[in-house]
């Protein structure tokens, strides 16, 4: 403004002046956008999770299911033993529907640091849960059951070991009917 001459009139002039900002900005938008989750990411995420906490409640209500097949089938063999701290268990197991039922009845009531425990003694040393309560009456069932060797009644802590703790309430040998008196 001084009159002296512009220093950039040998430059060449960009007539585009401030357009390759807009298409700069325009590029970025772009790629923020496809970095965003999509809403179908969210929706199929939705669904796994409903389809798990599905087939989590099925398993849960499933061993009841298991212990009415032992229980109620036409080859149901059931021992009912008595446990030594009082309380009983029905000890059921069916070679047609290749599965075991308990159900414990009448337990003593423990206090909240410990919990009655049912344990089914596999062939080759595996252990499975097939039953838990702090003294309600309760049922629980497994299958399938061609290498369960015998099960084990315990008193354990509130938190479940990874196998039966020595003392045992009751035990008994599979396939029922094998022996004359279970082993307790």
């Amino acid at each position: 403004m001084n009159g002296s001459p512009s220093q950039h009139r040998d430059e060449p002039q960009d007539e585009n002046l401030g357009l390759d900002l807009v298409s700069q900005v325009a590029r970025s938008s772009r790629a923020e956008r496809s970095s965003r989750p999509k809403r179908w990411i969210f929706a199929l995420v939705g669904l796994v999770i409903v389809v798990v906490l599905a087939l989590v409640t099925f398993s849960l209500l499933n061993g009841d299911t298991k212990a009415s097949q032992a229980t109620k089938s036409d080859d149901a063999i059931t021992e009912v033993i008595d446990l030594s701290s009082g309380g009983q268990a029905a000890i059921s197991t069916s070679k047609q529907e290749n599965a075991l039922g308990v159900e414990l009845t009448a337990l003593p009531p423990l206090d909240d640091s410990e919990q009655y425990v049912v344990w089914a003694v596999h062939e080759e040393g595996g252990i499975s849960v097939v039953s838990k309560t702090s003294g309600e009456d309760a049922k629980g069932g497994l299958s399938p059951i061609d290498d369960v060797v015998a099960v084990h009644i315990t008193v354990e802590g509130s938190e479940i070991p990874a196998s039966p703790s020595e003392e045992t309430e009751a035990s008994v040998d599979l396939p029922l009917g094998q022996s004359d008196k279970p082993n307790e």
